[in-house]
């Protein structure tokens, strides 16, 4: 090897320099002695062409660190002091686009107070031109006629009489052809909030498409645990109070949101579902063990209203009063009497409904959503007991044709196959005051919100910190009921 100047510095050998680096020991360095002891045979190399790669790799960082990241990092500074998310460019955008919007309305309102007003000076014209054509027939024609008449009745000779009178025989008093008035009303629009926000413009959000509601923020307002074993479905009856069913039992306890009792009913059988009907307030309760759908009239009586064939796993009782039952294999509408609804030409939801359950319908839009098992238990789909079968919701119109089928909580399309991850498991569902879906889901412990027209999940709007939600429902008022598996009741008010 060609000599090399030492480097001092070599701890293991006094006085003695570096030299060389050995390769075969990650670049340590070397002495002439470390050489002998310990690395005789390995791969050895020059110190000066090592330190001068060390120093192009040096160089390198430096200029990653100058030219790029050091750079990058004062550009996300200089952001974040101005509002990196570009809020109130945003803001100034949307004010933009509605201060145009409101123009064009402005434009559009002086057109038509333009036009009326045209429509009230000709009209002014025209009256002007028939009274004076009205006058002078007044004047000219009728008065010296009726002057005449008046003379010769009292003092005309009998020649004048007969005269007149043959006269006034073919005479007419018929006033002149007058011009017709333009008559002129207003026929107002119909206002649609929907082609206003179209108009208007949407917010994105990580390039997503958000709703126009607010991002309400939820406060609690009570919090307690049943002392049955599980709620898995509730149904407010206002703001205070909720039905809350026995699981696996024939009870259902009316219960304010402090959790005080206020009503129990024993129904004398296993209650497979429980709705209340918006317009009278009565429960009705589906019992899979004789197939009948039961109401609970005002005086408390129970009576069975009808049977169907197949053992119902839920129902709902729309604004419309009729019956929606979710039966294995299909979703069907009856009357309150029990006779079948047709689901329309578009084509019935039962073709896609496997086992149904936890129905509710929209009281603003009549929508329909369903959580549907697919026949698996949760705890077996959670574990991948089932790949083949994946829950879902589905979501229909008031007809029950089907809108959106949700197998995962990214995008949803009518009739689009869904990838199996994320897993997506529904326990429950309600509507909000919008018509948007909110989903009770079991993978994510959490509550989700989906927009009624794209299908999209926009955003989660309430996550458990113990166990999973299992049933919720939401009042009109913003009161969110939720029920969680062990058993503990959350209320929940969104300002």
């Amino acid at each position: 090897m060609a000599a090399q100047v030492p480097v001092p510095g070599c701890k293991r050998h006094s006085g003695k320099g570096f030299v060389y680096v050995c390769q075969s020991c990650e670049h340590q360095l070397l002495c002439m002695d470390c050489i002998k002891e310990r690395h005789n045979g390995h791969t050895l190399g020059k110190l000066t062409d090592y330190v001068a790669d060390q120093k192009r790799e040096i160089q390198k960082y430096v200029d990653k660190l100058s030219k790029t990241d050091i750079p990058k990092i004062e550009r996300d500074i200089r952001e974040s002091e101005t509002n990196g998310g570009g809020y109130q460019k945003t803001i100034s955008d949307i004010k933009r686009q509605g201060k145009q919007m409101k123009d064009n309305i402005d434009h559009t309102i002086d057109l038509l107070v333009k036009m009326c007003t045209e429509l009230d000076r000709l009209n002014t014209n025209i009256s002007e031109k028939n009274k004076t054509a009205l006058t002078k027939h007044l004047k000219d024609e009728l008065k010296p006629k009726l002057d005449r008449c008046q003379e010769v009745l009292t003092s005309g000779t009998t020649v004048d009489v007969t005269t007149l009178a043959r006269e006034i025989e073919n005479t007419s008093t018929v006033p002149p052809t007058l011009e017709k008035l333009r008559t002129v009303e207003f026929k107002p629009g119909t206002t649609s909030t929907e082609l206003l926000e179209r108009m208007l413009g949407k917010i994105l959000v990580d390039g997503k498409t958000q709703s126009c509601q607010p991002f309400l923020t939820p406060v609690v307002l009570s919090e307690f645990t049943t002392s049955f074993h599980s709620a898995t479905c509730c149904t407010c009856l206002t703001s205070d109070e909720a039905w809350l069913p026995h699981w696996d039992s024939d009870q259902v306890y009316r219960m304010d949101l402090k959790g005080k009792l206020k009503e129990q009913i024993e129904c004398t059988v296993k209650v497979e579902s429980i709705a209340v009907s918006p317009t009278t307030g009565n429960m009705w309760l589906c019992v899979g063990s004789d197939r009948s759908i039961r109401e609970i009239t005002t005086g408390g009586d129970i009576v069975t209203r009808f049977n169907v064939n197949t053992s119902p796993r839920s129902l709902c009782i729309t604004t419309d009063d009729t019956v929606l039952l979710g039966i294995p294999g299909r979703i069907q509408l009856y009357t309150l009497d029990g006779r079948v609804v047709s689901a329309g030409q578009a084509g019935p939801c039962r073709q896609v409904a496997m086992c149904p359950h936890h129905m509710v319908s929209c009281t603003l839009t009549g929508d329909v959503a369903a959580v549907d098992s697919d026949g698996v238990e949760n705890n077996d789909f959670i574990a991948g007991k089932e790949p083949d079968k994946q829950p879902h919701v589905i979501v229909m119109d008031k007809h029950l044709n089907l809108k959106f089928i949700w197998k995962d909580i990214r995008t949803a399309k009518s009739s689009e196959k869904f990838n199996p991850a994320p897993k997506f498991c529904p326990n429950d569902v309600c509507f909000d005051g919008a018509g948007d879906v909110l989903v009770a889901e079991s993978v994510t412990k959490s509550v989700l919100l989906f927009d009624r027209n794209t299908g999209r999940c926009m955003r989660t709007v309430y996550t458990s910190d113990g166990e999973t939600p299992l049933s919720i429902s939401l009042h009109g008022d913003g009161t969110f009921w939720i029920g969680h598996g062990d058993r503990k009741m959350k209320i929940l008010k969104f300002k």
